[in-house]
C-alpha cells in the first residue's frame, strides 16, 4: 500500500462531501500519474487554504477516464477518476491542522519540517 496526498480546495471538499464519496477525481494532465496507483493505495486528503487534513480514502480499482460531469453541471475538469472508499472523512470542525504542535511533532514526514507522504506512519496518525 502506498500513501498519496489528494487536494482539495474548499469548494471541492464540499462538493465530495456532498456526494455519496465513492469516486474522487483528477484533471485529465494527471493521467500518467494516475496510471502508476493501484487497487489498496490510500490517498490522504489535504484542503489548501483551511491547511487541514480532512480524510483518507482507499483506492478500490485503477483509475479511468468518464467525461460524464460529476462533480460540477458542466464542464467538469475531473475526468480521471477512481473508485474510493472513505476510510476517514471528517468534518471540516473536526479536520486535522497540519501544523498542529502534537500532530506534527508525531509525523515522521512532518519532523524537521519536511513534508514526505511515503514516510508518513498512517497507523499511529488515523488514531490522532
Amino acid at each position: 500500500m502506498t500513501f498519496y496526498t489528494n487536494l482539495f480546495s474548499p469548494d471541492t471538499y464540499e462538493t465530495f462531501s456532498r456526494s455519496d464519496r465513492t469516486v474522487s477525481g483528477f484533471s485529465k494532465h494527471q493521467l500518467a500519474w494516475a496510471r502508476r496507483l493501484q487497487k489498496g493505495d490510500r490517498f490522504i486528503c489535504y484542503m489548501t487554504k483551511l491547511g487541514r487534513w480532512v480524510g483518507v480514502l482507499e483506492i478500490l480499482r485503477e483509475c479511468y477516464v468518464d467525461e460524464t460531469p460529476l462533480f460540477y453541471p458542466e464542464n467538469d475538469p475531473y475526468v480521471v477518476r477512481f473508485k474510493v472508499h472513505p476510510v476517514v472523512w471528517l468534518p471540516k470542525e473536526q479536520a486535522i491542522p497540519i501544523r498542529e504542535k502534537r500532530i506534527w511533532d508525531r509525523l515522521s514526514f512532518t519532523k524537521g519540517a519536511a513534508l514526505q507522504v511515503h514516510d508518513v506512519d498512517w497507523e499511529s496518525s488515523e488514531q490522532v
